[in-house]
């Protein structure tokens, strides 16, 4: 049924031919054009926020990897300058390194150059996203190694 336009109790006639629509609360007054925009905010921007994330956290283990592989690095150097057997420098520099490493040693007459890579995947992507390898050098001077064995007297006159 539609509207006719009589007024009850001496009002005065509305001009639009619907009888005028009124709030009944003030939420109902506020919404408007509105709706629903919220939602869309927070269905573009929730992703974007998840990427941010992912993103920050994936910046900070390949810094971390990074740090720890020139930590693994410089106590690799430091052992084998020293004059430390292969298996010790390599269990040392495999305890400081992130897993999955690798050691490279060479030697010069007088320098050591110790290099340890590490890949740094993306936690929970796999193969989504690329593995970064890390990689970090250390070099020293190699030292003289002491001889302490009876067999390895200085020559001369005892």
């Amino acid at each position: 049924m539609r509207w006719s336009g009589a007024v009850p109790c001496g009002r005065r006639a509305h001009p639009l031919p619907h009888p005028p629509t009124v709030a009944r609360h003030r939420r109902d007054i506020t919404r408007g054009a509105d709706s629903g925009q919220a939602t869309a905010e927070l269905a573009v921007g929730l992703p974007s926020v998840f990427v941010a994330f992912f993103l920050a956290a994936w910046m900070l283990a390949t810094v971390g990897a990074q740090a720890r592989c020139a930590d693994a690095a410089r106590v690799g150097a430091r052992l084998a300058a020293r004059g430390e057997a292969q298996a010790t420098v390599s269990a040392a520099v495999t305890r400081a390194a992130p897993r999955g490493a690798t050691l490279r040693l060479h030697r010069d007459a007088d320098l050591l150059d110790v290099e340890v890579s590490a890949p740094v995947g993306a936690a929970g992507l796999g193969r989504l996203v690329p593995a970064l390898v890390v990689t970090a050098h250390a070099v020293t001077p190699v030292e003289p190694v002491a001889c302490t064995a009876p067999d390895c007297a200085p020559p001369g006159p005892p």
